[in-house]
């Protein structure tokens, strides 16, 4: 994790203010995350789904990159009795052309 005040931090927040897709690729960026919204585009998800259809991802990462979905509110999170299920969010829903778009770039 970055100092709040360090050069790379005060970069990154400048270019973030100044370019939104930057600021968008930020929310979207780490290993799991594209993964995760692909996911949640078919339907909604509880976490020991997730640990299914992500087998290779720890519980600490998949926790981590749910909870900053969250706070950026691409996704949200509803507990029931026994788990937490997870979907996206009205704007998480727009990212769905954008995801698309990334998924036919290589075909």
């Amino acid at each position: 994790m970055r100092k709040e005040n360090s050069t790379n931090s005060m970069n990154e927040k400048a270019l973030q203010n100044f370019c939104n897709a930057s600021k968008t690729l930020m929310m979207i960026s780490g290993r799991w995350k594209l993964s995760i919204l692909f996911k949640l585009l078919d339907e909604n998800i509880n976490y020991s789904e997730f640990k299914v259809l992500l087998p290779e991802i720890s519980d600490r990462t998949l926790s981590k990159q749910l909870n900053e979905m969250i706070q950026d509110e691409l996704i949200s999170k509803e507990k029931d009795k026994t788990s937490s299920i997870y979907s996206l969010t009205e704007k998480g829903r727009k990212l769905q052309l954008v995801l698309s778009s990334l998924s036919d770039f290589q075909k």
